[in-house]
């Protein structure tokens, strides 16, 4: 047991009352079960971790020669954290943002919405939390196009920086790296474009991050000085 997870057992433990106390050790195998089934539930409702760049190079080596670009890309943006995020298939809007971090309302709003709630697939994401760079003001035909030639510019691999990420892949980047990071993303409540659409074709946008919780929202497409977009680059598991 390393000195810092003694300490926090010994924090812990001082919380508790005598009765409880006298519970806890009465009883340990009832304790067990009771934070087994806690540490089930939550290895349930994580969709999303974050991979160092070390981490990347040995579970997947494959992908190793996409870090160098993304990088790169990084500390252009002044942006020194974790890039690579892992994530597991299932992860919908609707049922599993609520459980994974702050969201609006638990986004009640949104329950009868129309469109595709499509679970996330398993997948590598190569990412900056950050909004590209003169991504807001623009329409999505202009989005599109700055995209593309960002990806030309930075020299992003594959298709990567070729699609803008689905309303629930985005969540579930946004929030796993608040839930490590504590930061909430996009910065200055801004929003950032997906390429979910709505039954009228309308656009769901994510951000407005504050401490209320993630909001999700509808885009007509044009331009707005609230809304850009995020480079990202896909590997299918």
């Amino acid at each position: 047991m390393s000195k810092t997870t003694a300490k926090a057992l010994l924090a812990a433990l001082g919380i508790l009352t005598e009765e409880e106390m006298k519970e806890w050790t009465e009883g340990p195998g009832e304790v067990k079960d009771f934070l087994a089934a806690r540490v089930a539930e939550k290895m349930a409702n994580t969709f999303c971790v974050s991979l160092s760049d070390n981490e990347l190079q040995q579970q997947f080596p494959q992908f190793a020669d996409r870090l160098v670009p993304w990088r790169k890309l990084a500390a252009l943006m002044g942006y020194t954290g974790h890039i690579v995020w892992l994530v597991k298939q299932g992860f919908t809007l609707k049922k599993h943002a609520p459980l994974v971090g702050p969201c609006y309302d638990n986004l009640g709003y949104l329950q009868d919405w129309n469109f595709d709630d499509n679970p996330t697939d398993d997948c590598l994401v190569f990412w900056v939390p950050r909004l590209a760079e003169n991504s807001t003001g623009k329409n999505i035909k202009a989005m599109e196009a700055h995209r593309a030639e960002l990806k030309k510019r930075y020299e992003l691999p594959g298709d990567h920086a070729t699609y803008f990420g689905s309303i629930q892949l985005q969540f579930a980047l946004i929030l796993a790296h608040f839930k490590r990071t504590g930061e909430r993303v996009p910065l200055n409540f801004l929003y950032m474009a997906s390429d979910s659409l709505s039954a009228d074709g309308s656009r769901l946008i994510a951000g407005h991050f504050g401490d209320f919780g993630l909001h999700c929202h509808y885009w007509g497409g044009n331009g707005c000085d609230d809304i850009g977009f995020v480079l990202l680059g896909v590997e299918k598991l």
